[in-house]
């Protein structure tokens, strides 16, 4: 009996082990086959979210549900460390945070804003600033890899976390403001640059040499370094030292800088520094994903120019690929799948779209104000011996291909979200469209506002898409500037554009430091080619801000002419003052100072962009056909600007009067032109815009500038 009981016992034992075996496999079966494929398909586990750090996953874990408590007491330590300027001690607090709160955007888009603009402005020198500014993008490089999975050797196959295109945009925006447009951004866009060059070549140790009258510049090296990197070498010598010596004590002071390069282990026979890896790196860019980006595993970064609007180019690019796919119905929102895609939460996603052509378009410009145009480069004077040296040739540094670039850009964001139709494809929306404006006007901006017996009418409804589509472009067009950033590219790309920019610029950098006769003559020659290209592209010359840079250097141009030209002013101004009196009274004898003060200098006067005139009118483009097809040359007052450009320049006049024709406008508009005189503290009494009775805004006079 005692046997048998045994016996069914162990027997119980067995079955009742078997099933535990066997509802174990099962269950770890249905977790391998069911649970972890639905966990992947919704991005719920860790690994499919990004990068895994065990410590903060351990710390988790242990902390079970006082995580919350644990953060909030953490946060409030780090407002405090601020407060008391303890920046390391702050730096691991906000570490803390961040481990405690991986996938929560919101600290890491805050503590690293906390550290690139709150501490580092507490900084007195530049590259203190520089340090702390270095130290908020790695954090939110790091938490942005936390929050994404598409590293380079992920499998394709394999779902992945979409990323969080706000933390992307944040750092391309982080590099824009405090690098890129800061009050310190001269000295910052260089230690940028100098953060992307090996240690070993910007080595101020390998470019001093001893000499017997002290140390001196290594000519050799230097001038390996001048071709290899002109725009820091030019930046440097026309923002902090025009000499060698003083480039080199540059680079001396601030060696120490964040690097993509670790230091290297070695004498001076050592040529090339080991790479970091890329999250380690500074300047940080994301994985390269098309082959234009900048390549973070390669010892040359770029085939592009380095610059702080590149690599805020690259993030803005970067932070598109989780958004949905474009449309150019912007009437409706786009097909957002959760497991695929991720939309900005603090801006439009039109709007959003916009930013890489924007950066590119600083690129461009930024070219520019360095003196960077064309083939022609930088020539070096003084420095190699007698002979000049030119360098920065290379297409890379051509303003002109940088803004086709931005143009290319801007045309395919344009296109792809809605922004640009051809005028075909406007016409053709607009003619389908003139049913419903017919009964509704032209400001229905949804659907619900029309009545659902139109919504079911075929027509109608055709009507409807037709029109909301062209509404919505022009609402998102005057929201982003589109249209003046497009135009702006278009111009700005064109050979003309690019030579009248530098000429300005030759003649500014004459003006300032060189020779001021020389700098006339560079303004003489410039103006009729700015002014051939602003009647060629009317769009662009009509943008306030082109007219407001433009106008301010034609108030230099005549300052300066009246400053070089003294006698003759004056010898004109006298002449004038007697020109209804005769016999002629001897001014020079019978005037005391404070009267000749009054005739001299001249206190009111014009230049060439006050005094031209374009025609405007509906029959502008057939009048310039006919002309050139028909006339010759011009003769009463319509006057040529620019010899070879018939077609624009007969339908131009010399503006004297206060008022114009009707169809006839400025070519410089008089808000532009009040707006850089009252900036520049020339507005005298002068009356606002449309105050003088039936004189619209456009018929304003031309302000007097006073002679400070």
């Amino acid at each position: 009996m005692a046997a048998s009981l045994q016996q069914r016992a162990l027997v119980r034992k067995f079955i009742y082990t078997g099933l535990i075996l066997a509802l174990f496999t099962v269950s770890l079966l249905h977790r391998r086959f069911v649970v972890e494929p639905q966990a992947n398909n919704l991005l719920l586990r860790e690994v499919a979210r990004g990068e895994v750090e065990l410590t903060s996953s351990a710390v988790r874990l242990l902390l079970t549900g006082s995580r919350g408590l644990a953060v909030t007491f953490l946060w409030d330590a780090a407002i405090k460390k601020q407060e008391k300027h303890e920046w390391n001690e702050l730096e691991l607090l906000v570490r803390s945070i961040t481990k405690l709160q991986p996938y929560f955007v919101t600290p890491w888009l805050f503590q690293s804003w906390n550290l690139a603009f709150n501490v580092s402005v507490e900084c007195d020198r530049p590259r203190d600033k520089y340090y702390y500014v270095s130290r908020g993008l790695n954090l939110l490089a790091e938490g942005e890899r936390r929050n994404h999975a598409a590293s380079a050797d992920a499998d394709p196959k394999k779902p992945r976390f979409p990323g969080n295109p706000d933390m992307r945009h944040s750092m391309g925006f982080f590099y824009q403001l405090k690098i890129g447009t800061s009050d310190e951004k001269n000295v910052m866009r260089c230690l940028l640059e100098m953060s992307a060059i090996d240690p070993l070549e910007r080595d101020p140790v390998r470019l001093w040499i001893a000499t017997p009258r002290g140390r001196a510049v290594d000519k050799t090296r230097f001038f390996e370094l001048c071709q290899r990197y002109p725009r820091l070498i030019k930046r440097i010598h026309d923002k902090f030292g025009n000499s060698p010596d003083k480039i080199v004590k540059f680079l001396e002071d601030n060696r120490d800088v964040p690097s993509r390069f670790d230091p290297p282990a070695g004498g001076l026979e050592i040529t090339q520094s080991p790479l970091k890896k890329p999250s380690e790196q500074f300047p940080l860019l994301p994985p390269r994903i098309e082959e234009s980006w900048p390549n973070p595993e390669s010892p040359v970064l770029t085939n592009e120019n380095l610059d702080v609007f590149l690599v805020s180019r690259t993030w803005y690019q970067y932070s598109q690929i989780p958004l949905p796919p474009p449309t150019r119905d912007l009437s409706t929102d786009p097909a957002v799948n959760s497991t695929k895609h991720r939309v900005p939460r603090y801006m439009s996603i039109t709007i959003f779209r916009g930013y890489p052509a924007r950066a590119q378009s600083y690129v461009a410009e930024n070219l520019q104000l360095d003196g960077w145009f064309d083939d022609e480069g930088w020539v070096i004077t003084d420095w190699f011996g007698t002979e000049d040296v030119r360098v920065g040739t290379e297409p890379k540094y051509h303003s002109g291909l940088a803004w086709e670039r931005a143009y290319q850009q801007y045309m395919d964001y344009g296109r792809q979200n809605g922004l640009f139709y051809t005028r075909a494809e406007r016409a053709e929306m607009e003619a389908k469209a003139k049913l419903v404006r017919d009964k509704y006007g032209a400001h229905v901006a949804d659907r619900n506002q029309l009545s659902q017996a139109d919504l079911q009418n075929d027509k109608m409804r055709e009507s409807v898409h037709n029109h909301l589509m062209l509404y919505w472009s022009a609402s998102y067009r005057n929201t982003t500037n589109y249209d003046g950033q497009m135009r702006t590219a278009e111009a700005e790309r064109l050979p003309e554009t690019v030579y009248a920019r530098k000429l300005f610029f030759d003649a500014e950098y004459q003006r300032r430091f060189e020779d001021p006769e020389r700098a006339l003559s560079l303004y003489d020659e410039a103006w009729p080619i700015w002014i051939d290209v602003v009647l060629s592209n009317l769009e662009f010359g009509r943008i306030s801000t082109v007219q407001e840079d433009v106008y301010e250097l034609l108030l230099e141009n005549l300052r300066l002419m009246q400053k070089q030209r003294t006698l003759t002013f004056k010898k004109l101004a006298m002449g004038m003052a007697q020109w209804g009196n005769w016999p002629y009274p001897p001014w020079e004898e019978v005037l005391d100072t404070g009267a000749k003060i009054k005739i001299t200098p001249i206190r009111t006067y014009r230049g060439i962009l006050d005094q031209i005139a374009y025609y405007n009118g509906p029959e502008a483009d057939a009048l310039k056909a006919f002309v050139l097809q028909w006339t010759q040359g011009a003769a009463g007052p319509i006057r040529m600007i620019y010899p070879g450009q018939l077609s624009r320049t007969l339908t131009t006049t010399v503006w004297r009067g206060t008022m114009l024709p009707p169809s006839w406008a400025p070519l410089a508009d008089p808000m532009s032109i009040m707006s850089v005189r009252e900036r520049l503290g020339l507005m005298r009494g002068m009356p606002p815009p449309g105050a003088m009775p039936g004189m619209p805004p456009s018929a304003m006079p031309i302000p007097p500038l006073p002679k400070n």
